[in-house]
């Protein structure tokens, strides 16, 4: 398991992985800040797209395939002040927060993806955030798979028995969908996307809840474009519901 370390310059504050934290320490800083250099990220050959206006970018470093992600708000509050979060707010530390908790699901050998590197841009009373994480390569996320086919009964199956290893582990996913579930061609199924996630003891309505809302995402899907075709059979979403709910 990764060593978490913290390193700190100027306003910048950095939580990384064990490996990055073995580099020399008078080239830290300008090693660390290169991971969040969008201009200079954008103009490699390397880097593969943007996406979520920009607040996403998947890229490749030191033979490493990654995600970059930035923290922004929703909502009409997030019109105006788009990604600064105050210090005192409870998700204040949403990148850290959520690096730690995929720290902690790996532990317990959870499929979800690697954190490489948080970083905190601290001001007088505000902060803006971003993450970096491995990205699994070869997996879709569901709402590619159902605009192309449909999920087979043994694809509902598998979906729902890795959500039961995340609701034994007490994991509070605060948005489970479509989006966010993840399934290779072998069939092994991923979740991501752990913002303002956390650990709690779950109940069986608080795990109703958030099955709930993944059907909901489905059929969302399906009304999003009238003018395309979405594979999604309610009859075999029975599948995933039983198992995750084991």
């Amino acid at each position: 398991m990764a060593t978490l370390s913290k390193e700190q310059f100027k306003e910048v504050t950095y939580l990384v992985e064990s490996t990055l934290s073995g580099v020399q320490q008078n080239s830290k800083s300008n090693y660390y800040a290169s991971f969040f250099d969008r201009d200079s990220i954008q103009q490699d050959s390397k880097t593969i797209s943007c996406s979520g206006r920009g607040q996403t970018l998947l890229f490749s470093k030191d033979r490493r395939d990654l995600v970059l992600r930035h923290y922004r708000r929703g909502g009409f509050f997030g019109k105006l002040v788009k990604d600064s979060f105050f210090i005192f707010e409870k998700n204040a530390h949403r990148a850290f927060d959520e690096f730690k908790l995929l720290e902690y699901m790996l532990s317990k050998g959870l499929p979800v993806p690697k954190p490489v590197i948080a970083r905190e841009i601290k001001g007088f009373f505000s902060v803006t955030q971003d993450i970096v994480i491995e990205r699994l390569n070869g997996y879709k996320d569901l709402s590619y798979v159902i605009s192309k086919r449909e999920l087979t009964e043994t694809e509902y199956t598998n979906i729902g028995k890795t959500i039961s290893l995340f609701f034994k582990e007490n994991i509070l996913h605060t948005d489970l969908n479509i989006r966010n579930i993840l399934i290779n061609e072998e069939g092994r199924v991923a979740i991501i996307d752990f913002d303002k996630c956390f650990c709690t003891k779950l109940s069986k309505d608080m795990k109703i809840s958030m099955i709930n809302r993944l059907l909901r995402s489905f059929k969302k899907e399906i009304t999003r474009d009238l003018t395309k075709k979405i594979y999604f059979n309610e009859i075999n979403f029975k599948f995933l519901k039983n198992n995750a709910l084991l």
